[in-house]
């Protein structure tokens, strides 16, 4: 790591009436939050829901193919289930650095040795309406596949990145994939995508001069060890192994598709989502829709996650003004702002409940209802209590 200078800037706190503007601003911003985290919540219960039916509707009706060498007509247009090994019919070739392997994709992955800056910011209060800001620059050199601008430096004279990288990375993808007699889909080919690295093991891989070979990747330097800003390195990837290679056995593929004659493509069920699956290695189609319905449910709960967090911080810019008018008050402010952010928590669950609980209803009613009797029950809780309160008096 290398240093750099330090700067230092002051900056003018913002007046009591600014910072009056910033809150009836944030009150705007917060408004367009909860609208947005409302709406996103409610769009991803009715999104799972459907994805979980038209998994159920699939594993129902699914029908299991015994032998993938032969393609029975009387499964033409059923959602079929299968397993068998990745073929292609000819190796993906990447001829500038005579790289050739039997796979359905191949990536060539060009990284550049550059500069990059550490930016280091501290801030003191003055005490005198004013406050001290203190940033320090640092650089490291590191290999990164996408050019790092450098002319926004604080010190770009001596820490100086090429403008562009001047080997392009390529990605190669086998025209026609097999299992048997089946034909893959471009769907069935994306989600082939565990990727490993082509190790490099001799030194005849390009009639260039500066080409070097180290630790399992083509260098464009002199010293691959020691790197210059502006060197170039190169490692190969691959993905499902489709033939006769050194690499390893073919890859075993478990399939999920409508058949369409020899071809296998995607299938269009009555809750209305699309099913097109594919998983590297044996399993049955019981076992791949329970992985599907728990990346479903995974997803279902960060979305949920993502619009309760956009109702919190909404409910925040909502309520900002309350500490902006007690903040010139130590103790008062620390007291009120607590309590502001215990409502706010509270009002973003359950608000983020009841909206959930709405999406529900349409499909589950008794578990709508039921999410959302817990949505309610602080409120109830809030007016029992000011009811008991009200008697003792």
């Amino acid at each position: 790591m290398e240093r750099g200078r330090t700067r230092v800037t002051y900056q003018r706190n913002p007046g009591f009436f600014e910072r009056i503007g910033g809150s009836l601003v944030g009150i705007l911003v917060g408004l367009v939050l909860l609208v947005v985290g409302s709406c996103l919540l409610f769009w991803n219960e009715g999104r799972a829901v459907q994805t979980a039916k038209s998994l159920d509707e699939g594993l129902n009706m699914v029908v299991k193919l015994p032998n993938v060498q032969v393609v029975s007509m009387e499964n033409n247009g059923k959602l079929v289930h299968l397993i068998g090994d990745l073929q292609t019919d000819r190796a993906l070739s990447d001829p500038e650095y005579r790289v050739a392997v039997h796979a359905v994709k191949l990536n060539r992955v060009v990284e550049m040795y550059q500069w990059q800056e550490h930016v280091t910011e501290r801030k003191y209060d003055e005490g005198n309406g004013q406050t001290r800001v203190e940033k320090e620059y640092s650089y490291s050199q590191t290999w990164s596949s996408s050019v790092i601008r450098s002319n926004g430096f604080d010190d770009s004279f001596n820490h100086r990145n090429p403008g562009s990288i001047p080997v392009e990375s390529r990605s190669y993808v086998a025209s026609n994939v097999n299992v048997g007699e089946f034909i893959l889909s471009e769907g069935l080919k994306s989600r082939i995508s565990n990727f490993k690295q082509l190790r490099m093991e001799h030194h005849h891989v390009s009639d260039r001069h500066d080409v070097r070979v180290f630790d399992g990747m083509i260098y464009h330097s002199a010293d691959p060890v020691h790197p210059q800003t502006g060197d170039t390195r190169i490692k190969f990837e691959y993905a499902g192994i489709s033939g006769r290679s050194q690499l390893g056995p073919q890859t075993t593929v478990s399939i999920i598709a409508r058949q369409l004659g020899a071809k296998l493509l995607p299938y269009q069920t009555l809750a209305g989502d699309v099913l097109e699956i594919l998983y590297e290695g044996s399993y049955s189609a019981k076992e791949i829709f329970g992985k599907e319905k728990m990346q479903n449910s995974i997803l279902t709960w960060a979305i949920r996650f993502g619009g309760w967090l956009l109702m919190f911080i909404g409910f925040g810019c909502l309520t900002s003004i309350v500490t902006t008018l007690v903040d010139w008050l130590p103790i008062i402010r620390d007291v009120v702002a607590m309590g502001v952010f215990l409502m706010n928590l509270s009002l973003s669950i359950s608000l983020s409940l009841t909206i959930i609980a709405i999406g529900w209803i349409f499909y589950r009613p008794l578990l709508g209802l039921s999410i959302l009797a817990l949505a309610l029950t602080p409120f109830i809780m809030s007016r029992m209590s000011a009811g008991s309160s009200r008697r003792i008096d």
